[in-house]
């Protein structure tokens, strides 16, 4: 009797691995949607609609860009996580992922339990800029400046709870120092604002500033990066004056939990090869993002790290749960 369990059972294994190895086989064999929970046009739309043509070329099959924006990414977020995990729905998140589950009360969705990485696709460097005029030309001497004129410095975000709001929060606990923060809807009014001497900081990616630094309107007190960017090199990383410090936006793609391994390995294998292509790569530059491939270990690992950083910086700011 044993033996018919265990023949039966190992019939069953090999039946399994055969139909896992088949789904690999004959996917895709139709159109995936990719859902970006942000509005048409914005920064993320852009990277989805540009890597959505590149796998369409490498899967021989259609992406269609699904927009689901609304909710601070939440309501396209859970749109993604309750997808069938059939590999043909796949979701573009940010940070998002890892932020709001300490700045909101409840969500429909549990990033770690109903999402599955595919793999990280990008990073966009955070800058802090100011004017040319401002009374400190370096990192250390905005430090000190901040240091002894508490609550006189304000710096503009786009947006509370935002990685550029947070980013800022963790340098100003790190740093000792007291900055007051301006929310806006997005980074062009905080521009507008910093370009008229109406807030003396903003935090923003390289893209929305490029032609005011290229033309010597704005200048970069520093980067919130890890390191030191390639394009700016004589600009001091943060982490050069606290050890350890370095936060940057991210795109990275995901499918439902459940979606079979064989599917996922797939998706995995080809989403790499299309970020690390050349052309791609070339696009992105562009438009001030850096392909940032990294696989989906290493983008789980990263979004446990930030869910805890984030939760601390967010009871720091004193920021409270929707």
């Amino acid at each position: 009797m044993k033996i018919k369990q265990m023949v039966a059972s190992v019939g069953i294994l090999v039946l399994a691995a055969l139909c896992v190895a088949r789904a690999d086989d004959t996917f895709p064999s139709r159109q995936i949607s990719l859902i970006v929970p942000n509005a048409p046009g914005g920064g993320m739309d852009t990277v989805a609609r540009l890597l959505g043509k590149k796998l369409s070329e490498a899967l021989s099959q259609p992406i269609i860009v699904e927009n689901r924006p609304g909710g601070a990414e939440n309501i396209g977020i859970n749109a993604g996580a309750k997808a069938a995990p059939d590999g043909y729905t796949l979701l573009l998140s940010s940070n998002s992922i890892t932020i709001n589950p300490s700045l909101f009360k409840h969500l429909n969705y549990d990033a770690s339990k109903d999402l599955l990485p595919i793999g990280k696709v990008t990073s966009l460097p955070m800058l802090i800029v100011c004017s040319p005029s401002a009374p400190y030309k370096t990192l250390f001497e905005f430090i000190a400046y901040a240091k002894g004129n508490p609550g006189k410095l304000s710096y503009g975000s786009p947006g509370t709870g935002t990685p550029h709001h947070l980013a800022m929060e963790l340098l100003k606990s790190a740093a000792g120092i007291d900055i007051l923060h301006v929310p806006y809807k997005g980074t062009a009014p905080g521009l507008t604002d910093l370009l008229g001497d109406t807030i003396p900081l903003l935090v923003t990616t390289v893209a929305p500033v490029a032609a005011y630094l290229q033309s010597g309107q704005l200048r970069i007190l520093a980067t919130l990066s890890p390191t030191r960017l390639s394009q700016f090199p004589d600009v001091p990383a943060v982490s050069e004056y606290i050890l350890g410090f370095g936060v940057d936006v991210w795109h990275g793609v995901f499918a439902p939990a459940g979606t079979p391994p064989a599917i996922a390995a797939k998706l995995t294998n080809v989403l790499e090869g299309v970020v690390k292509d050349p052309d791609l790569s070339a696009q992105l530059t562009r438009i001030g993002v850096v392909p940032a491939w990294a696989p989906p270990s290493e983008l789980r690992q990263t979004i446990g790290v930030e869910q805890a950083q984030w939760a601390a910086a967010i009871k720091k700011a004193g920021i409270q749960p929707q």
